[in-house]
């Protein structure tokens, strides 16, 4: 499994992915979906917050300050969007989200949720492990990170001005 801390590390592929809230004992899987271009779906999610489940315009949605990691899956089949779509589906089954959102599910993807061999395929998908998953840090963690990068950042430049002789 692929792990990450930082959303722009994330690939730019079709994927399945699953949101995670809690931590330990406490984890439990927020919210599933899909995107075509993963990294974009999950900077649109967390960074921009302006996806459908984190706006707030229906009665439940995710608040991105608890996710504390997602997973994704990838899987040849998923450059076809019906199939992306129906193992979305599939997903939902094995990974009971508490929110799930989706409508306007194609005809095909739907054949295709109903199919055994395809649904046999993907739940051994998401049953098994995931592709990769990033590491969502807290607050505590990613202040942390910044004091060492700007501790980072004084001693480059005060190489760099004793290298121009400033």
């Amino acid at each position: 499994m692929i792990e990450l801390t930082s959303i722009s590390d994330l690939p730019s592929v079709p994927a399945v992915y699953a949101m995670f809230g809690g931590q330990a004992r406490s984890r439990f899987v927020a919210y599933v979906g899909l995107g075509s271009k993963l990294r974009g779906r999950i900077e649109q999610h967390l960074i921009r917050r302006d996806s459908s489940v984190t706006t707030g315009v229906s009665a439940v949605s995710l608040n991105p300050d608890y996710v504390t990691e997602v997973q994704w899956w990838e899987h040849s089949t998923f450059e076809k969007q019906d199939a992306l779509e129906a193992a979305e589906l599939v997903a939902f089954d094995v990974l009971e989200p508490a929110l799930r959102s989706r409508g306007g599910i194609t005809d095909r993807a739907k054949q295709l949720y109903k199919e055994q061999e395809f649904r046999e395929q993907m739940i051994a998908v998401f049953s098994g492990e995931a592709t990769g998953c990033l590491r969502i840090r807290s607050l505590a963690q990613a202040c942390k990170r910044i004091d060492e990068l700007e501790i980072r950042l004084r001693e480059i430049e005060t190489r760099l001005a004793d290298q121009n002789g400033c």
